[in-house]
């Protein structure tokens, strides 16, 4: 026998992936960066900040951390699906993460973003020791060379200021304070 508000409940979230789906395809294109970056995620249209530009969404979890995979805690890794396990790193980022329902995250813009304008994260918000990118390749005026991960940023740095980083990451920010 069923459970009418079980069957409900994962109605409505696989209408919400769907729509979340709907919404990205509609908002960011993959497209070949003029780098040797490969592949990166373009703006469909005009962002504005705070605005969600792409909702991750997982695809798999992974036993162990990889270069696609993203940090979802200390020990828990996952693939996200196209488009957010493309978008680029950057030490200069236009988007931030932040956790969603789907136990992902999102990106959501922390700066004015015009269509056509390749959108990237750093990698570091989310990676503790980022493996992703040994050689950064961003070309922004801040570089850092590498992404390094999250305990190699500087304590000022303005997304670990403004709180864009994994949750999880909060329990290094806090203990580093007390020292």
């Amino acid at each position: 026998m069923s459970n009418p508000h079980i069957n409900k409940g994962l109605s409505i979230l696989t209408d919400d992936v769907a729509c979340a789906r709907q919404l990205n395809a509609r908002n960011v294109r993959v497209l070949s960066t003029d780098g040797d970056r490969g592949r990166g995620v373009f703006s469909a249209r005009d962002f504005l900040p705070g605005e969600i530009v792409i909702i991750g969404l997982i695809d798999r979890m992974e036993r162990r951390r990889t270069t696609n995979s993203f940090q979802l805690d200390w020990n828990v890794h996952a693939l996200f699906q196209k488009p957010a396990v493309i978008v680029n790193h950057s030490c200069e980022p236009n988007l931030a993460i932040v956790p969603n329902r789907f136990g992902a995250y999102d990106f959501v813009a922390i700066e004015h973003i015009s269509s056509g304008v390749e959108v990237t994260w750093d990698y570091a918000t989310s990676e503790f020791e980022c493996i992703g990118v040994s050689v950064c390749l961003c070309s922004s005026a801040n570089c850092r060379g590498t992404a390094g991960g999250f305990s190699k940023l500087p304590r000022d740095h303005p997304t670990l200021v403004s709180g864009f980083y994994a949750p999880y990451l909060n329990q290094t920010w806090t203990s580093s304070e007390k020292r």
